[in-house]
């Protein structure tokens, strides 16, 4: 698919092959997302378990078919949603092969919305992974152009973003454990030493000021309502935090079981040096299992765009 086509049922997607997986592809993988099931590289643990040999990561052949799509879409569009089904294991060694074929297009405004059905198969053409994609992407007529500000201007902000990151309105609530060894991970990646004298007595050891980030959902990538900034058809100049404030109610302690509500309050944008800039604020509650307040944060981040210039040019 181009800028300047739109898809259509029947359309193939691929294919995308990995002629022969190696070791080194899952170890690669493991590292990324800390996850050493034996049965990933110790032939002896594949076998015991059954299986035919060391058998490849089924969250690796999902991230494939993650990178079929993304290739297929290039900058016209993005993936927004992904589902899949293992259905047979794939060796290491063995050609993995990814495919897709475009199954509905539906039209939303300046927009086509588009379903696929994907799939992983072997050399033999045997499907090991079958599942659904949702795709959305700007019709090349239009080109997803964003409204104008009151002086004609192109604007950045519409009802669409304000709708996707549900300004004002709870936008997620997500619940997390706060362990001893988390904690300790954390202290040691910042510069400072695991507070280990206290670890596993009756003195819990308390985290540092900025451990707040670890408990953002944002960060952690378990909410993300901002994909619709990749459809902006202006090209990017900069970006990144803009600020970070927090307000303690007491220290966060290790046992605290914590649950974040994120709220996005109204985003708004401005010209500057690197161009007109985008920015979003998002807050933080965090309670306690009591339901009392610990602590509030409050993150901006900020975007930059060549109002002139189209993105990917």
């Amino acid at each position: 698919m181009t800028a300047t086509t739109s898809p259509r049922v029947g359309d193939e997607i691929g294919p995308l092959e990995v002629r022969a997986t190696t070791l080194e592809d899952l170890v690669r993988w493991a590292g990324a997302i800390d996850d050493y099931s034996p049965i990933h590289f110790d032939p002896a643990a594949a076998r015991d378990r059954g299986l035919p040999g060391v058998v490849v990561n089924g969250p690796w052949k999902a991230a494939l078919l993650s990178r079929l799509l993304t290739d297929w879409l290039g900058e016209s569009g993005t993936v927004t949603g992904l589902r899949c089904e293992y259905r047979r294991p794939d060796v290491v060694g063995g050609t993995v092969r990814a495919r897709g074929v475009v199954s509905a297009v539906t039209r939303d405004g300046a927009y086509e919305c588009v379903a696929c059905e994907v799939w992983i198969e072997d050399g033999a053409g045997e499907r090991t992974v079958v599942g659904t994609a949702t795709l959305r992407t700007r019709r090349p007529e239009t080109g997803g152009a964003p409204p104008a500000d009151g002086h004609g201007r192109a604007a950045l902000i519409g009802d669409r973003l304000r709708d996707a990151l549900r300004v004002g309105a709870e936008a997620g609530r997500f619940t997390y454990r706060v362990e001893a060894g988390d904690l300790a991970r954390f202290v040691h990646a910042v510069g400072g030493r695991p507070p280990a004298e206290t670890v596993g007595t009756h003195v819990p050891p308390e985290a540092p000021p900025t451990y707040y980030a670890v408990l953002d959902p944002v960060e952690r990538r378990e909410l993300q309502l901002e994909e619709l900034l990749d459809e902006l058809p202006f090209a990017k100049t900069g970006g990144g935090n803009a600020f970070n404030e927090v307000e303690y109610e007491r220290p966060i302690r290790v046992g605290d079981v914590l649950t974040v509500v994120t709220t996005y309050e109204e985003p708004y944008e401005r010209d500057g040096r690197a161009g007109r800039l985008l920015f979003r604020v998002r807050r933080n509650d965090v309670f306690d299992a009591d339901g009392h307040l610990v602590a509030r944060s409050r993150m901006g981040h900020v975007l930059a765009y060549d109002l002139d210039r189209v993105a990917g040019r």
